[in-house]
């Protein structure tokens, strides 16, 4: 379970038919606010392949789960035309039935983020865009309080969002052999 979602008209755009998500108050622990969707695996391979297929009707998606997994974010960004579209750790809040259990670990929900706190109001998706992705995953969006990627780096020429982005796949893909596990500690 996360914090309610609600709309109110953009204080910022002409269009009077324009909706922006109001913000939930600073989480107690200083963490940002994400909005977005519990997901799994299996949903952002589906999400991916239907957005490539959005985007490059004439295109045969490769049969290369690495490929599906790299660019899924990449597909349903331009797909939907999101602005932000990423993935990160929120901490369940009350109750996990409606949650996938696939989708919570220790207590932390994997998401699909469309939105955070800290972006500015020409980011967030539209009701619209939100609605697509709700139609497609059957369960409603919601605020959530970020994890923090927790790790240790072994290496100094990477940048840190990168090896954030790294430690998610591992734990969304442990299977796969080419995620160097031993640059990770957990």
């Amino acid at each position: 379970m996360s914090t309610a979602v609600q709309w109110v008209p953009s204080k910022y755009s002409s269009d009077v038919s324009q909706y922006v998500l109001v913000r939930p108050p600073r989480a107690p622990c200083g963490n940002r606010w994400l909005f977005g969707f519990p997901i799994i695996k299996k949903e952002l391979w589906h999400l991916g392949t239907i957005a490539f297929h959005h985007i490059q009707p004439d295109k045969t998606l490769p049969d290369n789960h690495f490929y599906l997994a790299m660019n899924s974010l990449a597909f349903l960004e331009a797909s939907l035309g999101l602005r932000v579209c990423t993935m990160a750790y929120g901490k369940v809040v009350g109750n996990s039935k409606n949650i996938p259990s696939e989708c919570v670990s220790s207590g932390d929900v994997l998401l699909l983020v469309l939105w955070r706190d800290t972006e500015p109001e020409a980011t967030c998706p539209t009701s619209s865009q939100v609605r697509s992705l709700e139609d497609k995953l059957e369960r409603p969006p919601g605020w959530w309080v970020e994890v923090p990627v927790r790790m240790h780096v072994h290496s100094e020429r990477c940048p840190a969002d990168i090896f954030g982005f790294l430690a998610i796949l591992i734990n969304i893909f442990p299977d796969w052999p080419f995620v160097p596990n031993h640059y990770f500690l957990r």
